[in-house]
């Protein structure tokens, strides 16, 4: 199945820089950046389910930040499930 991923993300200690190229690399990993809300991408991917769905998005996601030196807070919601709340810390 077709699953699209609302993905919110929050960045401390990313400078203005880093963050142009994060979103950047998002975008060519399959992140569509929503233009009316800040630091907030839709992910699609085939999945089994929602869960799976979310899964993927926080794996794409983070293979593309994880680079980069900073705190990490995701939401993350797909279809009617469960909404995910997830923080890493990626150090340099």
């Amino acid at each position: 199945m077709q699953y699209k991923v609302l993905v919110a993300a929050e960045f401390k200690g990313l400078n203005e820089d880093s963050l142009a190229e994060v979103s950047g690399r998002l975008e060519e990993h399959g992140l569509e950046k929503i233009p009316t809300l800040s630091s907030t991408w839709e992910y699609s991917c085939e999945a089994e389910d929602e869960s799976d769905a979310k899964d993927n998005a926080i794996q794409a996601f983070i293979n593309v930040v994880r680079t980069h030196p900073c705190e990490l807070g995701l939401v993350i919601q797909a279809g009617t499930s469960q909404i995910l709340r997830r923080k890493k810390k990626f150090e340099p």
